[in-house]
């Protein structure tokens, strides 16, 4: 479904103007805070998994752009990103057709854009931040809900995912879903964008609210007043303490970490005290990245010793 109405035309025209020039503008910093994200999460696993080449890894919503399903594949890892749009390198009728009768015209018309404007010079930038060959070749791809996997129980080393869980319609049966997949021994790296920070509103006015702040929407707007509710996709709203508590019911949680601040010079007394049912904290933190084990290791491993007992 589209995020914006079609009774507000010259608004609509407005947000998808801004979204064209912010990406022209910073297409190359796209590519580079990628795979800085790559790089992180490669070094943080580590300590967990090792190399990531041989794995066997699931991308919940890899998004058009695939890169971070790219980026595993390209280091070694055998990795399937999953999106509910039909999700491809090629260009073609058969890619758009499918995107408008799943995902109707407004989504397939920004997928027409980011193929035309901006593919080709953001996978240049990509290649060039990470310093090896980005392996497109037999890439596997999946238009797929995260609520209802298709793959087999005990599949999966590692689950990732990049500012996905944020639209969720239903967090609860995605993180049981996911639990199913992944191997006793598996472990998550996912990321989702705090809702109650400055930019979880999703409005691309708040895409650098320290370097670029808006001079049009006011901070927190998605908070406060809502006045400039028009954004490219629907959230679900919910809280990191509501992310806590799925997780907390089918993992078993071994790191929560908080990514960057944003927005401390922005956040004045005044805004405060109108938002005083978050705290500070919960306001400038950018995100937070769940690093969890399926909460399934101790069954495994009885099934094990029964095994063993029995031979």
């Amino acid at each position: 479904m589209s995020g914006i109405s079609p009774a507000r035309p010259l608004r609509a025209f407005r947000l998808y103007w801004s979204m064209v020039r912010y990406g022209r503008a910073h297409n190359r910093d796209f590519a580079r805070e990628h795979f800085a994200f790559f790089d992180e999460m490669r070094r943080r696993l580590a300590g967990y998994v090792g190399e990531l080449a041989g794995l066997r890894v699931l991308d919940v919503g890899c998004g058009k752009s695939m890169w971070l399903t790219l980026l595993l594949q390209s280091a070694g890892a055998q990795v399937t990103g999953i999106d509910t749009e039909a999700v491809t390198a090629l260009r073609g009728l058969r890619k758009y057709n499918s995107i408008v009768k799943n995902n109707g015209v407004e989504r397939a018309l920004r997928t027409v854009a980011w193929d035309i404007l901006f593919a080709r010079p953001y996978y240049k930038h990509l290649e060039e931040a990470c310093g090896f060959p980005l392996l497109f070749e037999g890439l596997d791809v999946r238009r797929m809900s995260a609520q209802e996997l298709d793959f087999d129980d005990d599949t999966f080393d590692l689950v990732v995912s990049h500012e996905v869980f944020e639209h969720l319609p239903d967090l609860d049966a995605t993180v049981e879903s996911i639990q199913r997949v992944m191997k006793p021994t598996g472990i998550t790296y996912i990321y989702t964008h705090n809702y109650a920070s400055i930019s979880g509103g999703h409005h691309i006015a708040w895409k650098y609210p320290d370097s670029e702040p808006s001079e049009t929407v006011p901070p927190w707007d998605h908070l406060r007043e809502n006045r400039f509710p028009d954004i490219p996709s629907w959230l679900n709203r919910l809280r990191e303490r509501d992310y806590r508590e799925a997780f907390g019911k089918s993992f078993d949680i071994a790191e929560w970490l908080h990514t960057t601040r944003e927005g401390e010079k922005l956040l004045t007394p005044d805004i405060q005290a109108e938002l005083a049912e978050f705290s500070a904290d919960e306001l400038l933190t950018k995100g937070f990245v769940t690093i969890a084990r399926p909460r399934k290791v101790g069954a495994a491993l009885l099934n094990a010793a029964e095994e063993s007992h029995g031979a």
